[in-house]
């Protein structure tokens, strides 16, 4: 079982960007991952990321860069989490994994399907506990 820390904070932050029904696959994410130790986190966050576009891989990079300059709501730990979190974003992907380049515009990507499950992923990685 993964160590709960009280901070809603990123639960707060999609509840403003997200829409009803993005929040409702956000509190699908939460019953699926919400337990799950980090080696489960870290692994799928590896799956996942090799199923979306460049681009939206590298708006998440930037938003954990920019993330990781908030004072007040990130510590040493999270800095380290998420330092964690960008070495698993930016390696290489296999050579097998789907080209997803083809897709639409990643505004529309970036908060849809398996581009959430990425967000959730990376935010339950920093923050563990953080969203239920």
């Amino acid at each position: 079982m993964r160590k709960q820390e009280n901070n809603n904070f990123p639960r707060m932050i999609n509840g403003f960007v997200l829409t009803n029904e993005q929040m409702k696959q956000f509190d699908g994410f939460i019953k699926k991952y919400g337990n799950q130790s980090d080696r489960v986190i870290f692994r799928d966050m590896y799956r996942v990321k090799n199923n979306v576009s460049d681009e939206v891989l590298q708006q998440h990079i930037q938003n954990l860069d920019h993330l990781s300059q908030m004072g007040g709501f990130v510590n040493d730990v999270n800095k380290e989490r998420i330092a964690a979190v960008k070495r698993v974003l930016n390696t290489p992907r296999p050579s097998f994994s789907k080209n997803v380049n083809d897709q639409s515009t990643v505004e529309s990507q970036y908060v849809s399907g398996t581009s959430l499950l990425l967000w959730f992923l990376t935010l339950v990685a920093i923050w563990p506990g953080c969203c239920y």
